[in-house]
């Protein structure tokens, strides 16, 4: 009776509960190491963005960055002058903007769809392993996918109410988006709301004269970044920075950095094929991924049918969205699977339409194949904690069985079609990235040698100014020791003092030992990539044969 009255409870505060659990996941990711390269790199330019006090121009370890825009550093090194040099510190302007994404693509649909599809699009969103991911491992598209969507937002409200402060607000929401990560973010806006014109005929919206007024709003929003790019390259034609001679810093933003990436003219090149982002995608937008394939099947085959003559009361931006911005990115010369989490607020829009039309027999059908799909999750967290990082304590443990107990009672309780796909559907994905934040990131980062290092050194407090780095890696190092260390190279190493502190790789230890240096190794660190992870690692049984170690050592 008791149970029963509980349920009860939980199935009128259904949503609540469920974004409850899904951001108390986020908040436990904040705390977890950053890691290598990418969220390191923008932690440690942050952090040195925050002691030198130069906003305007962004540095690296005291030479010239130009390879992302400064909103991430902005507004993460404010973060560190209000609450000090953490990890949950630099990840908490890029969640709240991730929140307020969520938040918009539910305030954008509500103005298309049901307020029950509105809720589903947002849960669907916030849910998926990209959100997950981009929670913990802080880069510039956290930032880039709240703000888009906070754009498209508003847009979509000017465009149905002609308000001004719509209008106002989506402009200066395209223009921190493109601080974020550039140009992408108006090429998405776009992309969505040109292609719903052009399939809905909507010709006086295509020409409408306001848009020189937003796209004059989104200038002045910019102009700070411009003129910090302006004076600190266009105005030194001499420096040499990423192998670029006397580079323009504006024409690096609105141009090579982006765009030229599909005319060649950027150097960055990884040989990606076409249909990465189709492989990527399989993952990134778990669980989900099952139904918004037939989905976006479905719509496009629908749209063929009508011979792209649609209704004007019909919604076509999230289609655009996705289809159009998948297919320009995928002519990139050079992608990461993060790169296309921006127009996921689009897909989770789609899956959610698709999962509310569903005939009650089909929608049955469906829900016990994700419940299918969802016992792998179970089924990833079983072997996690038996082959390859056994639990320290019982109490994760023992909240995952009850969970899953839980899970499996709702999903036979549980009468509505719709709600059995996706209450369980979430628990689920809830639960695995619970014990992900919890247990295995903490685990895995205790192999990403850098970052334990720096920690060692800040725990131990070693004098900052005899503490140098040699051959290693720096970024991690730097922000866990909460200082720039000196780099150091062979030329130097006969000025190096007894008592001073070096951090070294193997090549650097035996280059050390060539120059007859005398040390004390003080610890050793084992290292791995921990953002390429393969199966030898992950197997406790055949790890060690995957390790390679840094070190720390005094001199004598």
């Amino acid at each position: 009776m008791i149970l029963k009255s509980i349920f009860s409870i939980n199935d009128r505060n259904k949503y609540i509960i469920l974004f409850a659990a899904i951001i108390l996941v986020y908040v436990f990711g904040m705390f977890v190491d950053v890691m290598e390269v990418d969220a390191a790199q923008y932690a440690t330019i942050s952090m040195e963005m925050s002691q030198t006090k130069s906003f305007l121009h962004v540095y690296e370890q005291g030479k010239d960055y130009l390879d992302k825009p400064p909103l991430l550093f902005w507004l993460s090194s404010l973060s560190f002058m209000i609450f000090g040099i953490s990890n949950f510190a630099y990840k908490l302007p890029s969640v709240l903007i991730a929140l307020l994404g969520i938040y918009s693509t539910y305030r954008f649909s509500l103005s298309w769809y049901s307020k029950q599809k509105s809720i589903l699009s947002a849960l669907i969103l916030a849910s998926s392993q990209a959100l997950f991911l981009i929670t913990n491992d802080v880069r510039t598209d956290t930032m880039l996918l709240g703000l888009t969507m906070f754009s498209a937002w508003q847009l979509n409200d000017y465009i149905k109410f002609s308000r001004f402060r719509n209008l106002l607000l989506s402009s200066i929401g395209i223009g921190l988006a493109m601080m974020a990560k550039g140009p992408i973010a108006i090429v998405v806006i776009a992309l969505a709301f040109g292609g719903n014109f052009l399939l809905k005929r909507e010709w006086r919206n295509v020409f409408k004269p306001q848009w020189l007024l937003l796209l004059f709003f989104v200038a002045l929003t910019l102009v700070p970044m411009c003129y910090g790019l302006y004076t600190q390259f266009d105005m030194h034609p001499e420096k040499h920075v990423y192998g670029l001679d006397g580079p323009s810093g504006i024409k690096f933003f609105f141009w090579t950095q982006s765009f030229g990436r599909i005319t060649g003219e950027n150097y960055w090149s990884d040989g990606s094929g076409y249909l990465y982002f189709f492989h990527t995608i399989l993952w990134d937008f778990q669980p989900w991924v099952f139904l918004f394939v037939p989905a976006l099947i479905i719509k496009i085959i629908k749209l063929f049918k009508q011979k792209f003559k649609v209704d004007s009361n019909s919604e076509y931006i999230s289609l655009c969205g996705f289809v159009l911005v998948f297919a320009a990115l995928s002519f990139s010369n050079y992608k990461l699977p993060h790169y296309i989490f921006v127009i996921f607020p689009f897909a989770s829009i789609i899956t959610a339409d698709f999962i509310y039309e569903l005939k009650e027999k089909t929608s049955v059908k469906v829900a016990r194949a994700m419940f299918g799909v969802m016992l792998l999750f179970w089924l990833l967290i079983l072997v996690g904690y038996i082959f390859v990082f056994p639990p320290r304590n019982v109490i994760l443990p023992l909240v995952l069985i009850l969970a899953f107990s839980v899970n499996l009672y709702l999903f036979v309780k549980i009468k509505n079609p719709t709600q059995k796909i996706f209450i369980p559907t979430t628990i689920t994905i809830v639960c695995f990235n619970l014990m992900m934040a919890l247990h295995f990131y903490p685990n895995l980062l205790q192999y990403q040698a850098n970052s334990q290092a720096g920690i060692y050194v800040r725990e131990n407090k070693l004098p900052e100014t005899n503490v140098y780095r040699y051959e290693a890696a720096s970024h991690s190092f730097d922000f866990y020791t909460r200082t720039l260390t000196k780099y150091i190279t062979q030329n130097d190493l006969a000025n190096v003092k007894p008592k001073d502190w070096i951090y070294t790789d193997l090549k650097g230890l035996t280059s050390l030992e060539k120059n007859n240096v005398d040390y004390n190794l003080i610890e050793a660190f084992k290292s791995f990539r921990v953002t390429h992870l393969e199966l030898d690692f992950l197997l406790k049984s055949s790890r060690d044969k995957t390790l390679t170690y840094n070190y720390l050592i005094e001199i004598k």
